[in-house]
């Protein structure tokens, strides 16, 4: 008799198909739920990292004007002997690229002399898409950052 229980109880390691399947189910649905949020909060620390480069160019370029009495023709003299910024900051939104060179992001000096200027980041169709109300970012002194 002993024999027979231990050999039942051996015959039943183990877990059914039906459990896994189960189990696989509730795995989906959670991740059907936070992959989304995830992605949104991803999104959403990208556009404050784009913010925040935002700011640091204006910096630079009001401390440009302070030593030169206008706006700096291009980014690229900011970042010339690490004077006003180490270097050009990436748009995380857009591309790998400088705000100067590449993405959907631009500086537009008013010319001769630069007494003003923009800088604009656009999202659309970018992974940062949504996040921003009218999908663009505008700096301008005085103005700050606009939507």
């Amino acid at each position: 008799m002993l024999r027979y229980l231990w050999q039942q109880k051996r015959d039943d390691r183990g877990f059914t198909l039906i459990e896994l399947l189960i189990v696989v189910a509730i795995i989906a649905i959670l991740a059907a739920i936070l992959i989304p949020n995830f992605l949104r909060a991803r999104a959403q620390s990208m556009v404050s990292a784009a913010r925040g480069n935002m700011k640091n160019l204006a910096t630079a370029l009001e401390s440009y004007f302070v030593d030169n009495n206008e706006y700096s023709p291009d980014l690229a003299a900011l970042a010339v002997g690490q004077r006003y910024l180490r270097a050009i900051p990436r748009d995380p939104c857009n591309s790998p690229d400088t705000y100067e060179t590449g993405g959907q992001a631009s500086y537009n000096p008013v010319v001769a002399p630069i007494t003003d200027y923009t800088i604009r980041t656009d999202f659309t169709g970018t992974r940062c898409a949504g996040i921003v109300v009218g999908d663009v970012l505008y700096y301008t002194p005085g103005g700050g950052l606009t939507p």
